[in-house]
């Protein structure tokens, strides 16, 4: 059995003897007294410290916060219509999960979860959440410049105080976690029951979130293709001068049983001038399918 096999197979033996997982408002089945009940869930509110990200170093590595320079709105509009499509197949597919990971390694999927929860936090209709995911090489708190109030990693190590790492950087919906220290566990904190008590935290902390995941190169190790499973849909960045034909293609085949959201070009020099993105997806190309 090779590798991606049994990462695969780690990944459903988990999910099929995890209990069902608990959907916002379970835990107050009973309670009775509106109070009471009022109180339990602004315990479970997830409210996020407030944490000042470094600036210049958002703008050295393209970071597209609030007030970036002119110079940076082909970006910007780029990443608004990325935001805007695959919105689009959420509502349609019912997603509210989205794992984001690559081929292999310096292929701009951290930069484009970060930009793309910060598009989707700024439409407003609901709150965003991004996850690093990426326990081995942890990018999404480096990338901003901010040490976090407390690591994911260890949120998932003792199973407890889901809440608490948190932060907002700006916009009161987009919520943020992630870590400093790499880890070689992952795979195996991915697989383990506190996951789910991550993402029931996050259920029933944040109203109707929409939810990104950065994951590892799918191609590097088995992080991806184990949480892969517990997603709505998988969404791969692909990066031109980077990425190899050969690789993208068997990615796209090792994730071909899961939903594919799109396939997003990154540094494409085919898309409208003055961006640094293209964007492919649509029901022609189906679960796994090849970029256009």
């Amino acid at each position: 059995m090779s590798i991606i096999e049994q990462a695969l197979e780690k990944g459903r033996g988990e999910r099929r003897q995890r209990p069902p997982t608990r959907r916002p408002g379970d835990a107050e089945q009973g309670i009775e007294g509106a109070d009471r009940g009022a109180s339990l869930e602004a315990a479970k509110r997830i409210v996020g410290k407030r944490m000042p990200v470094d600036r210049d170093l958002c703008r050295e590595r393209r970071v597209l916060l609030d007030g970036t320079d002119d110079r940076d709105a082909g970006a910007i509009a780029a990443y608004r219509m990325l935001r805007t499509r695959l919105l689009q197949r959420t509502r349609t597919n019912k997603w509210t999960t989205i794992a984001v990971t690559s081929a292999g390694p310096n292929d701009g999927k951290t930069l484009t979860a970060i930009n793309l929860a910060l598009s989707m936090a700024r439409e407003k209709s609901r709150d965003v959440v991004l996850l690093d995911l990426d326990m081995r090489n942890p990018s999404v708190c480096r990338t901003l410049g901010i040490d976090p109030p407390r690591e994911l990693r260890t949120c998932l190590e003792l199973g407890d105080r889901f809440r608490e790492p948190f932060f907002l950087i700006g916009n009161e919906n987009l919520f943020i976690a992630g870590s400093t220290t790499p880890t070689e566990h992952a795979s195996e904190l991915l697989a383990a029951r506190h996951f789910d008590a991550l993402l029931n935290a996050v259920r029933e902390g944040v109203v109707n979130p929409i939810v990104l995941m950065d994951l590892p190169p799918v191609l590097l190790t088995d992080d991806a293709l184990v949480v892969a499973p517990q997603v709505d849909a998988v969404l791969v960045v692909a990066s031109e001068g980077m990425t190899g034909r050969a690789d993208l293609a068997k990615a796209l085949h090792v994730l071909s049983e899961f939903p594919i959201a799109g396939v997003v070009l990154n540094r494409a020099t085919e898309s409208t001038p003055g961006y640094d993105y293209a964007y492919s997806a649509g029901p022609a190309d189906g679960p796994g399918g090849p970029p256009r």
